[in-house]
């Protein structure tokens, strides 16, 4: 019997200051990271449960990561977007697109990260 998976496994958010983008989402989201070096690159690696839902990444610094706001578009959970947005602000962000409710299944906002990504924000509904 064979087992469906979702498709996306892993993203890498591109950073050119690794400290700064490691303090940012810290203080935004308060992830602990694992720095590594993979292929040269210097790598911050977000938390990873083997048996829990969803995918992980990392914030990547090197040659090839260019932040941008035009890039893939990745989505964040939180649990209290209003909450979040307002760390975000006091951590330097801007706000791209207020929360907004998005159908019957989450709220979802959008930020320019301390690197010049976009990020997505959503928390669903209970």
């Amino acid at each position: 019997m064979s087992t469906k998976n979702n498709p996306a496994l892993y993203f890498e958010i591109p950073v050119l200051d690794m400290k700064r983008a490691m303090m940012f989402y810290e203080r935004v989201f308060g992830f602990d990271f694992q720095l590594e070096e993979i292929h040269g690159n210097e790598m911050a690696m977000l938390p990873f449960e083997m048996d829990g839902a969803g995918i992980t990444g990392s914030l990547a610094r090197g040659e090839v990561y260019q932040p941008s706001l035009n890039g893939t578009l990745i989505y964040l959970r939180t649990e209290d977007i209003d909450e979040t947005l307002k760390r975000a602000q006091s951590a330097g962000a801007k706000i791209l697109f207020p929360k907004t409710k998005a159908g019957e299944y989450s709220y979802v906002a959008e930020i320019q990260d301390s690197e010049g990504n976009r990020i997505a924000l959503m928390q669903p509904l209970k």
